[in-house]
């Protein structure tokens, strides 16, 4: 992993890449100190190329409000390659067009793709002609010209994840009956095309990228074999193909999919005889012992990383100085795909810094707080441990009480769930940071106010999390909460009824299921799990349906019987038989520790689910923050 590899006249100082993504955005199309912030990040964690992602190459195919190439603009996108330049760290550009699949709003002309068809935002998208294509190819062309001269030493063309390019090689887009369709060699005509046409514009001596969709994973769709062939044709004008895969659960896969899911297609296409040219993996590679095994066995010459450098731009550096049990790893929660990036710019549920360098700085020092203070923080869950190893980072005295006989909180039920493997690894994570810091940890240890007047605190964090809404449901006394599964060491039975089928209920009821039990969902509204958005929800609903999790929604439940829940649907009334009933309809603040605690010290704050229940980011986010104002005065 950390051999250097060259390209064409640059050399990579290992192979790991920074591989781009589209959650930053800037309204005016410019680089603000935001941005560039987060770029040099990446770049100060040790990857070898930074990428920025999603640049549209011209009108008609913006699927989002892009980077603008302006020569207005040349300053500060050369600051950009410039704060990249200066870790040591090759920077590149992600070219972009969306076909079919952009967004009128951010487009000033007319849509076209392969062919006529109405998109998913309702607009009409018209066939291309060959002057349509040609002028995408000189676009694309005029796209890479513009990012070298702005002192970008690479580009990397996005003909992947069912851009325009993609569509063209798919016999599911691509129903023309010209040259341009029908067999393969004609589906890459125009794609091959456009790179020879980006080649014959830098020239010989610049490297060139390509990044790729290895599969469909659809019957009809292309496969591996047809993307060795392309890249086969392809290397002529590129010099590395980074292997993706197209589908949104698939590129986007959450927590209920594996590791590295797209290593296979990588490994096809560069074993396949034909492909002469670096082969990069991108998909789910979270931690570097992966990534060193895909590398070392031949599956692939590098990796592409997006979420794993986002929840820790030190991947890199961490894993070359032996650190890796210091490297923050993602959970797969797709946070980060989630932020309206044009109100605000993204986060990351374990990262609270990513996006907010520019005022935060970046991570490896987050300074000494001005005055010392003794912390007390009353909670070893998420929250409270963060807020612990960041107090305790700034140079604070810092306690922290739980009364189990454990750290972890809620967390602790990754323990036992069969599904829950990267949010495991993240408590894990923040156990072992308490443990190895100067924190005080006093488990089976509850934060009496005696006891606290007896540590005599300057400041006092409370964390003591949340606690069950009992639903007004006649015989839930019959019933318990959700959570009893994970703490609990009763056997339940094999048939259970869940009475909420939001996220908490949904998951639990997929983690049943996934260890052989039968379960029914019980929820309220016309759709389960309804806070979900949209690229989570996505692998939510393929997982629950290929576990084949029965969910009735629109049910009322009125009744908890001694063998199910009677509920109301449709004006009928029914039975939902189980042995075990749970119920999980929301959390309340566990806010009667703060009452009790608000006048024993100078300043005392709550945070996380103490103060409103969320998820993890919330938690998370607020201890470090509240950690940062310890010591201000």
């Amino acid at each position: 992993m950390f051999r250097p590899l060259k390209v064409r006249e640059l050399t990579l100082k290992n192979r790991i890449m920074s591989a781009p993504n589209m959650l930053f955005r800037t309204a005016s199309g410019k680089p603000d100190d935001y941005y560039i912030g987060y770029i040099e990040h990446k770049a100060r964690g040790g990857a070898a190329i930074v990428n920025l992602g999603e640049c549209p190459v011209c009108d008609g195919g913006c699927h989002t409000p892009g980077p603008v190439m302006d020569f207005e603009f040349l300053p500060e996108w050369s600051e950009v390659a410039a704060a990249i330049h200066e870790h040591n760290a090759i920077a590149s550009v992600e070219l972009t067009h969306a076909g079919q699949k952009a967004k009128p709003q951010y487009n000033k002309g007319g849509l076209y793709g392969p062919c006529e068809t109405v998109n998913a935002y309702g607009a009409r998208v018209r066939a291309m002609t060959i002057d349509d294509m040609e002028m995408v190819a000189d676009s694309c062309a005029a796209a890479a010209e513009y990012w070298f001269l702005a002192g970008f030493d690479t580009v990397l063309l996005h003909f992947g994840h069912g851009w325009l390019f993609a569509q063209f090689l798919s016999p599911m887009t691509n129903k023309r009956t010209d040259e341009f369709g029908g067999s393969l060699e004609n589906r890459m005509r125009f794609p091959l095309m456009t790179l020879k046409r980006v080649r014959e514009r830098v020239g010989p001596n610049k490297a060139v990228m390509l990044r790729i969709s290895g599969s469909e994973r659809t019957p009809g769709g292309f496969d591996a074999v047809d993307m060795a062939e392309f890249v086969s044709r392809a290397q002529e004008y590129v010099d590395l193909v980074e292997v993706s895969v197209e589908g949104l659960p698939n590129f986007f896969a959450n927590t209920f999919e594996p590791w590295g899911q797209n290593v296979d297609l990588a490994e096809t296409i560069r074993k396949s005889g034909k492909v002469h040219i670096p082969v990069f993996a991108l998909g789910s590679i979270l931690a570097p012992d992966q990534a060193e095994e895909i590398i070392a066995s031949g599956k692939a010459d590098g990796v592409s990383m997006s979420r794993a450098l986002i929840a820790d731009p030190y991947l890199p550096l961490k894993s070359m100085c032996a650190k890796t049990d210091d490297i923050r790893p993602c959970i797969r929660c797709l946070t980060c795909t989630e932020s309206d990036n044009l109100k605000r710019h993204f986060i990351c549920s374990v990262n609270p810094l990513i996006s907010r360098e520019s005022r935060l700085g970046f991570g490896d020092d987050v300074g000494k707080a001005k005055f010392r203070k003794r912390v007390l923080i009353v909670g070893g869950g998420p929250a409270g441990m963060q807020a612990a190893i960041t107090a305790s980072e700034r140079g604070h005295e810092v306690i922290l009480c739980e009364k189990m006989d454990k750290l972890g909180g809620m967390l602790s039920f990754t323990d036992r769930d069969s599904l829950k493997h990267d949010l495991r690894r993240f408590k894990d994570y923040l156990v072992h940071q308490v443990g190895k810091s100067a924190v005080r940890v006093m488990l089976n240890t509850e934060a009496t106010p005696e006891l606290v007047e007896r540590l005599k605190p300057d400041h006092i964090i409370v964390a003591t999390g949340a606690v069950p809404i009992v639903p007004d449901i006649p015989g839930i006394e019959r019933a318990r909460h959700v959570t009893e599964i994970y703490f609990g060491p009763e056997d339940f039975g094999d048939d259970i009824v869940i009475i909420g089928g939001g996220l908490v209920g949904i998951e639990a009821g997929m983690h049943l299921k996934n260890i052989g039990k039968n379960v029914t969902v019980l929820e309220m509204q016309d759709t389960y799990a309804p806070e979900t958005k949209m690229v989570y929800r996505a692998g939510l609903v393929r997982k629950l349906e290929k576990l084949g999790l029965e969910v009735i929604t629109g049910a009322r439940c009125v009744e908890v019987l001694g063998d199910g829940v009677k509920y109301l649907k449709g004006g009928g009334e029914y039975v939902a038989k189980g042995r075990t009933i749970l119920y999980a309809v929301g959390m309340k603040p566990n806010e009667q520790p703060y009452f009790d605690l608000y006048d024993k010290a100078p300043v005392v704050q709550h945070i996380g689910d103490c103060l409103k229940p969320g998820k993890v980011d919330g938690a998370v986010h607020s201890g470090f923050f509240a950690a940062l104002d310890i010591g201000v005065v």
